[in-house]
């Protein structure tokens, strides 16, 4: 019985650590150092036009004017993102990286990754976008970085 109780709480241990999705957010060498006013943005288009979106849409939200590349010779920053999603019944987001350079030299101001567990949930990518760009903001000292509510959860 009680190599029964082992064995369950072994694999009920191992089924909740699978759930997790993980998010980090790492300030670069130009945290803090760096205007974050103005961010030009590379826009990905296609499949990804609603990340595109979101992400404008956030980095207004924290006060920040965006301009599409090419014309980003006055940006104080770049800002990148890769995303990568995965079919089960639905179209759901794999992982999410945002990054803010310096413009125009290319230092680091801060990344933030968010990856989906094995045994995933099918997320809001809006609300995944929100938590990682408050986070960005809020650890480069940003005076506008403001902790909004989810809707990734």
């Amino acid at each position: 019985m009680r190599l029964q109780k082992l064995i369950f709480a072994t694999l009920t241990l191992a089924a909740l650590s699978g759930c997790s999705t993980t998010q980090s957010v790492t300030g670069g060498p130009q945290s803090g150092k760096s205007p974050m006013t103005t961010a030009c943005f590379t826009a990905h288009g296609g499949r990804s036009a609603d990340m595109d979106a979101a992400i404008q849409r956030n980095l207004e939200n924290h006060g920040v004017s965006v301009v599409i590349a090419p014309a980003c010779d006055k940006a104080d920053m770049n800002v990148s993102y890769t995303d990568s999603w995965f079919w089960d019944i639905v179209m759901y987001l794999r992982s999410m990286d945002i990054r803010f350079y310096k413009a125009p030299s290319g230092g680091l101001i801060a990344s933030g990754h968010w990856k989906n567990s094995m045994l995933h949930q099918f997320p809001n990518a809006d609300g995944v976008v929100q938590d990682l760009m408050d986070e960005m903001f809020w650890k480069t000292g940003e005076p506008t970085a403001v902790r909004t509510t989810s809707a990734s959860q």
